[in-house]
């Protein structure tokens, strides 16, 4: 009769540090989750396929990115379609959505990787078709814009690093007159008012199996390389290490 008074409070504490540890991991799992959530967004973009193409390595490349941190920032990836005007839906709304400090988009252009400086606010004379066969509604992107908005990734410094992991690449000035050089303009005008990415641009990739000015060929995996050095190079600028 008198022992069981002198086991329940051991059987007390027992369950009350049982409950404490089961609190105290829930609060630990709770502060985890808010600072995944809270760490820096690095938005990057990649296109369709068009002109016939079943693949766009500008997206190829990008996919087993998403999700991952690198140089800091949380990666979110996302599609853009090749269609006049509506290229820049899924990239407001990402924008919207993850609140990005760095946007990097991406586009399959020539022979080399081309970091472009200067967004124009023009289609050019190509008149080529998006993926509805449909060609550019008008002469100017955004009718009154600036006709010019500078890159605000760090080219040079991006140059420098690809130089050193011997993969080709060299600033350009003109993105072209298709979806790319529509999409880097309304990037850089959509983020003037107010600006919401501390650096934000544009560079092409090369079709992958060209060979590559430094020697070897351009693989998926060298320009995945690529793209991890651009972003820890514009995060560096970013943070103004």
């Amino acid at each position: 009769m008198n022992d069981k008074p002198m086991k329940r409070p051991w059987l007390y504490l027992t369950a009350g540090l049982l409950l404490a540890a089961i609190a105290a991991a829930g609060f630990w799992l709770r502060r985890r989750a808010p600072m995944e959530k809270e760490r820096p967004v690095c938005l990057l973009t990649g296109f369709e396929p068009f002109g016939g193409s079943q693949t766009n390595v500008s997206w190829e490349m990008l996919k087993p990115l998403a999700g991952q941190t690198l140089a800091g920032y949380r990666i979110v990836t996302v599609q853009l379609p090749v269609l006049y005007d509506d290229v820049a839906i899924p990239l407001y709304d990402a924008i919207l959505d993850h609140n990005p400090e760095l946007v990097i988009c991406f586009g399959e252009g020539g022979p080399l990787i081309e970091v472009e400086l200067l967004a124009h606010n023009s289609y050019g004379q190509t008149r080529q078709p998006d993926n509805r066969g449909r060609l550019p509604p008008r002469q100017e992107i955004i009718p009154g814009g600036p006709s010019e908005l500078p890159t605000q990734l760090p080219a040079q410094e991006i140059l420098r690093a690809l130089k050193d992991a011997h993969i080709g690449a060299k600033e350009s000035r003109d993105a072209g007159g298709y979806l790319c050089n529509e999409c880097f303009y309304r990037l850089m005008a959509h983020l003037q008012y107010p600006a919401v990415a501390k650096k934000r641009g544009f560079v092409h990739v090369p079709p992958v199996g060209l060979p590559g000015p430094e020697g070897g060929s351009y693989t998926l995996e060298k320009l995945q390389q690529a793209v991890r050095i651009i972003i820890e190079q514009t995060a560096r600028a970013a943070r103004g290490a």
